[in-house]
């Protein structure tokens, strides 16, 4: 459902292990960027389109859940499988929390050509989120 491509001297750390359940959550790669701290760029577009913020939501015990179909390969022949997973946001709580982060936190804001982007670290909007989405879906 989520696929995940890194570069650089950590990308096989980052990206060895993926869970197939909650695929944004625990056991994938936005928790090793999580642990990291990696600093996560948005290019262009704003927190609407931030993954971390489905990694922080996975952490709280009412997060919003669905289930995705996907198909895998076994034994040669395609399967398809049902997995738990994070509900997309819609726009309800993503640029409520990014507008509320990007408030409370020094983040970089600027131009990467045309593109208008934020740089921030990984660790503290996720923490932020987490908090936001534990009194939020409580």
């Amino acid at each position: 459902m989520v696929s995940v491509c890194a570069n650089g001297p950590l990308a096989d750390e980052i990206t060895k292990v993926h869970s197939l359940e909650f695929c944004e959550g625990r056991g994938t790669p936005f928790e090793k960027l999580y642990d990291l701290d990696a600093k996560t760029l948005l290019l262009g577009v704003g927190f609407d389109r931030c993954t971390s913020l489905h990694f922080a939501e996975s952490l709280v015990p009412k997060r919003r859940t669905t289930v995705h179909r996907f198909p895998l390969m076994e034994s040669g022949k395609r399967v398809w499988v049902e997995k738990p997973d994070m509900a997309n946001d819609d726009g309800v709580h993503f640029p409520i929390v990014g507008d509320q982060f990007a408030s409370a936190t020094a983040i970089r804001v600027g131009k990467v050509g045309e593109a208008d982007s934020m740089l921030f670290s990984t660790r503290q909007l996720v923490d932020f989120a987490e908090s936001y989405f534990a009194r939020e879906l409580s």
